[in-house]
């Protein structure tokens, strides 16, 4: 009985330092999309409109905030499938979509306001902070 009781402390033992060590402070991979990214919608009415993008990525999974001179926004939902990227925001000014493709680095599409205006955007992702 007591080898049974032993072997149980140990697997308790065994477990909560496996959780310590996975669990703790560690977040999920990150992807390719993750970071903050400095970016330009371009308009004919508008011309150009600097905005910025501060992403998370757990595979297809998306998650994040637009950023401009108005505020900040968060992405009302984003996915990530076969390399092309998908933005949903709802803004106080109406409802956005935005696909757009990652190449060498830089992101580019294009993004529509409901059906009252369209046009191309583009990103360049932003240096990491040094420590």
């Amino acid at each position: 009985m007591r080898r049974i009781w032993t072997l149980i402390g140990v697997l308790l033992l065994v477990a909560a330092t496996a959780y310590i060590a996975f669990a703790n402070g560690k977040e999920p991979a990150s992807g390719p999309l993750a970071g903050h990214w400095e970016c330009v919608a371009h308009s004919s009415v508008q011309g150009d409109v600097p905005f910025s993008l501060d992403l998370k990525q757990n595979k297809e999974e998306v998650t994040g905030k637009f950023v401009n001179a108005s505020g900040e926004t968060p992405l009302t939902s984003t996915t990530y499938k076969k390399g092309v990227l998908e933005i949903h925001l709802e803004a106080p000014d109406g409802s956005y979509v935005a696909t757009g493709k990652l190449v060498h680095g830089q992101l580019s599409g294009h993004w529509s306001k409901s059906q009252e205006a369209e046009g191309g955007w583009d990103c360049r992702k932003s240096a990491p902070a040094k420590p």
